[in-house]
Parts: C-alpha cells; sequence; structure tokens
C-alpha cells in the first residue's frame, strides 16, 4: 500500500467498528496506531514538500517584480532614444513577466491554502492517534470477555475528532498528484530567459495594449525630451 493510500486507509478508519469484529482486539489496535504512525510521517513529509514549493514560488514572484521593473525602465529608455521598436519589445517581455507574476500569485494562494488544510488534517490525525493509544490502554489493562467487549464498543459513539477526519480522507489521496502538478506548473513559470531573449529581437508582434502603453510612456517622457533640446534653441543665433 503506497503512502498516501495508506493514509487515506488510516483516517477513514473507523476503530470503534474495527475492533467490534475483530477476534484479536489488541492486536488489530497496535497494527492501527503503527499505520498511523507511519501517516503522521507522510504527512509530516508531504508538509515539507509544500512548505518547499512555496519558498520557490516567493523568490519566483521577487524576481518577475525584478524583471518588470527592468523592462519598464528599458522600454522607457528606448522611447528616449526614439527606438519604437525596442520599447515594443521591452513592454511585451515586461507583459510576459506581469502574467507570470499573476499565475505565480494564484498559485501561491492556493498553495497556502492547502498548506493550511494540511496542517489541520495533521492535527485530526494526531488526535485519532492519540485515541487509538487510550483505547489500547483500556485493552491492555482489564480483562474483557469477548462478547460484552463487542457490545462496550457498539455502544460508543465516534468522536468528533473521528467524523472530521472521515470526511478529509480524500484530500490525502490527491496529495501527491497536486504536488507533482506544482512543480510542473512552477517551471512553466519561469520565463525570465525568453524574455531576455525576445530583447534582441527585431521585429516584435505588437497588440493594442503595448501600443497604448508605449503612447502612455511617450507621453510621459515628451517633457523631459523637450526640456533637454530647448537649451540647444536658445543658443542658436
Amino acid at each position: 500500500m503506497g503512502s498516501f493510500s495508506r493514509l487515506r486507509y488510516v483516517i477513514a478508519a473507523n476503530v470503534n467498528s474495527l475492533l467490534e469484529k475483530a477476534e484479536d482486539p489488541e492486536k488489530l489496535l497496535r497494527a492501527l496506531i503503527r499505520d498511523m504512525e507511519d501517516a503522521s510521517e507522510d504527512a509530516r513529509m508531504a508538509s515539507a514538500e509544500l512548505l518547499a514549493e512555496q519558498t520557490h514560488l516567493q523568490r519566483l514572484q521577487e524576481r518577475y517584480e525584478r524583471e518588470i521593473e527592468e523592462w519598464a525602465a528599458r522600454a522607457q529608455k528606448a522611447v528616449e532614444t526614439d527606438r519604437d521598436d525596442l520599447a515594443r519589445t521591452a513592454l511585451k517581455a515586461k507583459a510576459e513577466c506581469e502574467q507570470a507574476l499573476h499565475s505565480a500569485s494564484d498559485e501561491a494562494n492556493s498553495l497556502d491554502a492547502r498548506i493550511t488544510q494540511l496542517e489541520f488534517d495533521m492535527a485530526q490525525l494526531k488526535t485519532k492517534l492519540a485515541e487509538a493509544k487510550v483505547k489500547l490502554k483500556e485493552i491492555t489493562t482489564r480483562s474483557v470477555p469477548s462478547a460484552k467487549g463487542h457490545a462496550t464498543y457498539r455502544e460508543r459513539d465516534l468522536s468528533p475528532g473521528e467524523r472530521k477526519v472521515r470526511r478529509a480522507m480524500g484530500r490525502f489521496d490527491r496529495l501527491q498528484s497536486q504536488v507533482d502538478r506544482l512543480e510542473a506548473r512552477v517551471r512553466s513559470y519561469e520565463v525570465g530567459g525568453e524574455a531576455a531573449n525576445a530583447w534582441a529581437a527585431e521585429d516584435t508582434p505588437s497588440t493594442p495594449e503595448i501600443e497604448a502603453e508605449l503612447q502612455e510612456l511617450k507621453n510621459k517622457v515628451a517633457p523631459k525630451l523637450k526640456a533637454e533640446v530647448k537649451p540647444d534653441h536658445e543658443a542658436a543665433p
């Protein structure tokens, strides 16, 4: 049984029901406790992987923010030197970085929610493990006839913690594939190298958005260019 399948099994397990049907409740309970401890370790490893991905996404966001500033500065410099072609290329690269930043931010928010949920489920698993150990102690400290013991367990209701854990049974089964998909998405965000190569392109396809931003840049730098040209005019005879 795989680690995540075992974790799902442990979380979904109705300990009381299993003990009712067991020929040797103590042996079964010890096996369940071992599975719970293994599942808890699996969950800790999954949590560590998600936290590592969270750190990587934070660094990606910081990188894209820097690249956006750099491309904006290059676009303005190109406008100031009357190179609209290079300005369009820089604005296109800037737009790509902005899109990547938006995607990384969305994934980071989703990842934060998954980490929070995993921490909650780990707490429920810890509660379930503690309850199982209490039951084991009860079994080992007193001798209970089989029929009477079965009746005793049937009379006990599931605790609130057990009910919550059972509702979470499907989440851990999907966790491993989510981590794999997340890694693939993160790799797809890394467009910085492609954006840098675009700076050398001679003909960059334009869009209405790029043209509008280019015009805004021209309007922004026009007063500066006019101020730089004015002294030359004043010096003329």
